[in-house]
């Protein structure tokens, strides 16, 4: 009897006071195993949560994200402005409460900040979050979300420090005067094998993630990096590796133990293409880390950053070099897709991305949430809005900005930058509802332009409510200064019922509220309304809100 107490005792402790996960032990290179996602929650199950954030699958079936805010989960739409190295952290005495201020009165609700596994993990175990957990009560002070932009290696230009070739990740392997511990590259018959010479020939130097010392200490960084931020309310989530990749020479990795590894995976694979090796690797690598990640904490989400979209665009070169594409988010583990947008290759990431997860961005994992789409000198002010439509449309539950450095209020001669990105803050804030729970398609109304060349997108949230969004797509093939001379227009608005009901309309151009009006309509019946002024690069907003059905 006293057994079966203390057996009883025991199951009641374990509830009121549940063990912390332990980290899993790492598994040998490309062992099978069931990586580790975000937990997606169902919204009826979403006030049991303790979690400050968590995925929520909604009444509708698309994928959410929410953060606690007073107590309670909320709708959390991710407005982000990426600080950047050389707008912050190479400063002197950056001060982050003006940082974060400065991006709060801009619209932004998020803050991506750059941080090395070197900022957190100075010396092998030695875990200190002196410098991030300052960062993180700046941005709490200012009312504003943190997400890591997660460096797992050095950069040509010196980062994270002066002197990178010191890092102790890169000489954990040290022998005869190369450092086994990260990628060999070879141009010109000439072998690069230590940090100091990849540095001075100009290249980042990037780990063997799958060598047995930096494979488990990744795993080991990511999960004490979890626990650390689990029951922060600021902290929503992790960028797992920013341009990470297999390497970045198409003559590369000549690493020893890269080769034993390729060696490897041929006998467990019975396969023999190099460039399969990198994909396959690269996958189980960061399942591995993500799952790592995620038992620390099973909630807050994971995103990924190839360079410069070229992957996801399908670039044979970047796919060939890197181990990575379009599939990576999804064959990876991750929870978030993002990708980035700059220029040309944006548009061809976009297809690519569509080509892998058209007919899965919002009902199950990875969901969208591009990570940096280029504002000012990294993109022409249509590219800007376009990329930001582009991601609107397929529903995408948030973007990040690159970077702070191009909308900064003391930079007046980027003022016009500044402005675009606040009209467009505001633009979404006007019609968050909808962005947020809305899905692709119309809703009981539809908007249609009758003229050649326009885009009209629509979200709708469950019929009653639409967002359509006009655009003109072949604006990006004209330089700024061409738009601004071309004469101004006006188009011609046609709402069409598919619902018989009042319908409250609001019109935003590039942010600004422009028109206001009430109509009622009979199902397949149409209303018309001209706006003025339309110039190709502006983009326009028009909300449909029902008032109420029609006797």
């Amino acid at each position: 009897m006293i057994k079966y107490w203390i057996l009883i005792f025991a199951a009641l402790f374990a509830l009121v006071y549940p063990l912390q996960a332990q980290l899993s032990e790492p598994l040998p290179f490309m062992t099978t195993s069931s990586p580790v996602a975000a937990r997606i929650v169902d919204y009826e199950m979403k006030d049991t949560v303790t979690a400050p954030a968590a995925l929520i699958r909604l009444p509708n079936r698309k994928i959410a994200y929410m953060v606690r805010q007073n107590g309670r989960l909320a709708p959390f739409f991710l407005k982000a402005i990426e600080t950047g190295y050389w707008d912050t952290r190479y400063e002197k005495e950056t001060n982050y409460d003006s940082v974060f201020a400065d991006m709060k009165e801009m619209g932004a609700n998020t803050a991506y900040v750059m941080l090395h596994w070197e900022d957190i993990e100075p010396a092998d175990n030695r875990f200190d979050y002196r410098f991030a957990d300052e960062i993180v009560a700046a941005a709490q002070r200012q009312e504003l979300k943190i997400g890591w932009v997660l460096f797992l290696h050095a950069q040509k230009e010196r980062v994270p420090t002066l002197n990178p070739e010191t890092a102790w990740t890169f000489h954990l392997d040290d022998r005869d005067s190369s450092n086994y511990t990260m990628q060999w590259v070879k141009r010109d018959g000439v072998l690069y094998s230590n940090i100091r010479d990849i540095l001075t020939y100009g290249v980042r130097p990037l780990h063997v993630y799958g060598h047995k010392e930096v494979f488990y200490r990744i795993r080991r960084m990511l999960y004490n990096l979890a626990v650390h931020y689990k029951d922060d309310e600021t902290v929503i989530g992790v960028q797992l590796g920013n341009e990470e990749g297999f390497s970045f020479l198409d003559e590369s990795d000549f690493n020893p133990v890269t080769a034993e590894l390729f060696e490897e995976w041929k006998l467990k694979t019975n396969k023999t293409d190099y460039v399969q090796f990198k994909k396959e690797a690269i996958d189980w690598w960061w399942q591995q880390f993500t799952s790592a990640y995620h038992e620390g904490d099973p909630y807050k989400i994971l995103s990924f950053n190839l360079d410069a979209g070229q992957a996801e665009a399908g670039d044979p070169e970047r796919v060939r070099m890197t181990g990575t594409s379009a599939a990576t988010y999804a064959d990876g583990n991750l929870d978030a897709i993002g990708t980035m947008f700059y220029k040309n290759w944006g548009y061809k990431a976009i297809a690519g991305i569509d080509h892998r997860y058209n007919d899965s961005y919002n009902y199950k994992l990875p969901i969208l949430i591009p990570s940096e789409i280029g504002i000012g000198h990294f993109n022409t002010s249509v590219n800007f809005r376009h990329f930001v439509i582009h991601s609107l449309e397929r529903a995408a539950q948030g973007f990040g900005v690159y970077c702070y450095g191009e909308v900064r209020k003391e930079l007046m001669e980027l003022k016009p930058v500044r402005d675009d990105l606040v009209g467009m803050f505001e633009a979404i804030s006007r019609n968050e509802d909808i962005i947020y729970e809305g899905l692709p398609g119309p809703g009981f109304v539809r908007c249609e332009v009758g003229i050649p060349g326009v885009q009209v997108s629509h979200l709708n949230v469950d019929g009653r409510e639409t967002l359509a969004m006009v655009y003109f797509p072949e604006a990006k093939s004209f330089a700024d200064s061409e738009l601004a001379s071309m004469e101004t227009m006006k188009i011609k608005l046609d709402c069409t019922a598919r619902v018989s009901g009042t319908y409250k309309i609001q019109v935003y151009k590039n942010g600004e509220n422009i028109n206001d009006l009430s109509i009622s309509l009979q199902e397949a019946d149409s209303e018309s309304m001209e706006i003025k002024d339309v110039r190709k690069e502006d983009i326009l907003f028009i909300s449909v809100r029902e008032h109420f059905p029609l006797n």
